[in-house]
């Protein structure tokens, strides 16, 4: 794939970045109006009322402690992750990475909090109970930048991390377990959790394929030597 794309961007690479970026604004566009439509269907709302309410009613207390250490992976770990993969590219002087990486992070985070307030989309609510989680529900923040995190850390380690089978089915166990708590600590209703998954892949398909972009612009103006070192830490 990479391959592919270096021939295919090589020309102009930065066009192709910025080409990029654009796409998958306008994708999570379309993904805000198509959920716009989807969500106010009444089989859709049923369903979301009906799982709410069983893991409301059916989660024990340990069960509830034990997915409250699991949920803290999507938020606030990622936000100590965030910065710290941050600092480790600007101590590396990996400019090129680090741009990947806040597109993915911090323009992720962004549009979270733009898609939410576009769809204006309310958490699960009982009788005597008000959800502890503030804010609206669609799509799930931790079910999105979790997608967003762990998946561009395996594209980061990719070359590097073996074997690469148990590194990705790591991190998409990591987002699986994510996702579940906010189910199961009734943060979220399901569409709001598969919404969130929808919306992080997006991103993370965009994220890194501007990443791939500069990193044929940046092989273009370093020297094959200096190439290849990066290429030892990717």
């Amino acid at each position: 794939m990479k391959r592919w794309w270096q021939h295919n961007v090589a020309a102009h690479p930065t066009l192709a970045a910025a080409g990029t970026a654009l796409a998958g604004c306008l994708a999570l566009t379309l993904f805000a109006l198509g959920s716009d439509v989807i969500l106010d269907r009444a089989p859709i709302r049923e369903a979301d009322a009906q799982t709410a309410t069983w893991f409301y009613e059916h989660v024990s207390p340990p069960v509830h402690d034990l997915f409250t250490g699991a949920t803290a992976f999507g938020s606030p770990v990622l936000w100590v992750l965030g910065f710290g993969v941050g600092i480790y590219f600007i101590i590396r002087r990996q400019w090129t990475l680090l741009a990947g990486w806040a597109l993915a992070m911090a323009a992720g985070k962004l549009w979270n909090e733009a898609l939410k307030a576009w769809l204006g989309r309310p958490r699960p609510a009982f009788p005597g109970w008000d959800n502890p989680a503030s804010g609206y529900g669609f799509p799930s923040g931790h079910a999105m930048q979790a997608t967003l995190a762990y998946g561009m850390l395996v594209y980061l380690g990719w070359r590097r991390i073996r074997p690469r089978g148990a590194l990705l089915a790591g991190a998409a166990l990591l987002v699986a377990l994510i996702a579940l708590s906010r189910l199961i600590l009734v943060a979220h209703f399901p569409s709001d959790v598969i919404g969130g998954l929808l919306a992080g892949a997006l991103w993370l398909l965009t994220s890194v394929a501007f990443t791939e972009a500069l990193c044929v612009r940046a092989t273009a103006r370093r020297s094959p030597a200096r190439h290849a070192v990066e290429q030892e830490v990717l």
